[in-house]
């Protein structure tokens, strides 16, 4: 059906026309503020150490940081293979080699970025995988003790494209004696004070296919166990926490178990994803869910940590995103903008760092990407193309610290004030067929004057009708690379047509939009309520 606007001659599909919201959203300019903290824009997740060190990945990661509030990076990997951080000596032992450790630390730090310590996997040399053991050889094992000799062909120690190596160390002792070298060199290459303020998680995902120790979660608690008291042991200062699980698994085990057990504990940290299943999580029906999964979960989380006797801790989400599944092409869709900010808005208190996976296409866990919107997580692709999740964070960065109370029932605002004293609101719009007008009636300011307006959605800052129109290159020219560019360039801000002379204003938005007004400062002469 289209709706026939006669008088000037405009055919327009009804999904085109405004849908106006017969209620107001009251913003209380004047009323009582509360602290908002960027909590979610702190720390961004990435593929493994061994990528920090590429051209693509460290420009993006200057990009990001100009754009963001970019201070922590997360990556797994550290200890991996590639970076070669044991190598023999001579004398049939091994010896530890930082050279390519310090090179990543090197790039990140020289670019005001710290890193979030994920402490995996594990150096082959110390596993418990034999064939890795022994430099890929086959040597001769019993795997009962009734078998014959046979040699060990098997690789099912590993996991990710990259074959990770997720078993346990063959000996603690040679672990430990691993952290408290790595730690050590760390605080005497950076300094100590430096160092203290990078969190060290221990492992990643232990619930899940990247561990292999058995039983599974008590393996891991042996693991953080004797990690957490070496990091210690090296600097009582130092920051450690985990289980660093998927789907806020463990959580409570995890600090029950610290707390008997009186292990050193400075964080709890889990991951959450909007596509979770709902069986994986088990959330209670309560009156504080907002229906945002993120964010359900993440409450549950602080709440179980609060229950076990440890509300002291602070909680750490260090994976979050709108999709699981790298193939689900979350970041490039503008939906994923709208997302973002409900999810900041209900998550909002929660948790001092929520790491977003991720802020690169540089990523190869599943393999290397074959094409440059691939569907993968990063905000930007591999060529610097800024995706809606990249234009979102760079839109929501321009909040304030101080958040607004709002009035409504409308669930798609979040307004706050700036340091200069301007206000910035955000408003979205996930319906992703109707168009939808937003009333607004700003308590306390007599008149708006100079608003100005950005909205990102379909037809702005998004890059994928462009890069569909060019066949879809696996590696664009420089020249489609420029015309990408430009597709996905966040728009410029325009004066807010309908937020003119008084104290109320209207703000279209298209579906799957994401708005961000603000009003200047000196321009919002408050009155006394």
């Amino acid at each position: 059906m289209t709706i026939v606007m006669a008088a000037i001659g405009i055919f327009l599909p009804e999904s085109a026309v405004a849908k106006d919201d017969a209620t107001q959203t009251i913003i209380d300019i004047s009323g009582r503020k509360t602290p908002f903290d960027h909590s979610w824009e702190k720390a961004f997740g990435s593929d493994r150490a061994d990528m920090v060190l590429t051209a693509s990945y460290l420009e993006n990661a200057e990009r990001t940081k100009k754009e963001t509030e970019f201070r922590y990076v997360r990556f797994h990997g550290i200890f991996d293979d590639t970076m070669g951080i044991l190598v023999p000596d001579g004398s049939g032992g091994m010896r530890y080699n930082f050279r390519k450790i310090d090179a990543v630390y090197d790039a990140l730090l020289k670019r005001h970025i710290r890193p979030l310590i994920e402490l995996s996997f594990m150096p082959s040399a110390i596993g418990s995988d034999v064939l890795r053991r022994n430099g890929g050889l086959e040597p001769l094992v019993r795997l009962k003790a009734d078998d014959p000799l046979k040699p060990i062909t098997d690789y099912s120690g590993a996991t990710l494209w990259y074959h990770a190596n997720v078993t346990p160390p063959a000996r603690m002792s040679d672990w430990n004696a691993l952290i408290h070298a790595f730690v050590a060199h760390l605080e005497q290459r950076y300094g100590r004070d430096e160092v203290r303020q990078w969190p060290f998680e221990v492992w990643n995902e232990p619930d899940q296919a990247t561990w292999k120790g058995q039983p599974r979660m008590a393996s891991y608690f042996d693991l953080y166990d004797n990690t957490a008291r070496t990091i210690k042991s090296v600097d009582s200062a130092l920051r450690v926490g985990g289980p660093a699980t998927g789907a806020i698994h463990w959580v409570g085990d995890f600090v029950r178990h610290v707390n008997h057990e009186h292990v050193p504990i400075d964080f709890v940290s889990t991951h959450i994803y909007a596509n979770d299943p709902p069986d994986l999580l088990k959330l209670p029906k309560s009156p504080q869910n907002t229906g945002n999964t993120v964010c359900d979960a993440t409450r549950k989380a602080r709440q179980t940590i609060d229950y076990s006797g440890r509300s002291d801790l602070p909680l750490y989400i260090t994976e979050f995103g709108a999709d699981w599944d790298i193939h689900n092409g979350s970041a490039d869709r503008p939906w994923v903008a709208p997302w973002l900010a409900e999810t900041i808005r209900d998550c909002d208190g929660l948790a001092p760092i929520m790491s977003y996976w991720t802020f690169s296409d540089d990523f190869e866990e599943q393999g290397v990407l074959d094409n440059e919107l691939p569907g993968a997580y990063g905000l930007l692709t591999t060529h610097g193309i800024p995706k809606p999740s990249f234009n979102a964070f760079a839109l929501l960065h321009r909040l304030g610290n101080e958040r607004l109370a709002v009035q409504s029932d409308a669930q798609n605002v979040l307004a706050t004030r700036r340091k200069d004293g301007s206000i910035a609101i955000a408003l979205w719009n996930r319906n992703s067929t109707e168009t939808r007008k937003e009333h607004l009636a700003l308590k306390g300011l007599p008149a708006v004057k100079d608003a100005t307006l950005t909205v990102l959605d379909h037809k702005h800052g998004t890059p994928a009708a462009r890069f569909a129109a060019m066949g879809k290159p696996n590696t664009p020219t420089p020249d489609q690379v420029m015309e990408l560019m430009k597709a996905g360039r966040l728009p410029a801000a325009q004066p807010a047509s309908e937020c003119v002379g008084n104290s109320d204003c209207a703000v279209t938005l298209p579906p799957d939009s994401l708005a961000l007004l603000i009003i200047p400062a000196g321009k919002t002469k408050t009155v006394s309520q």
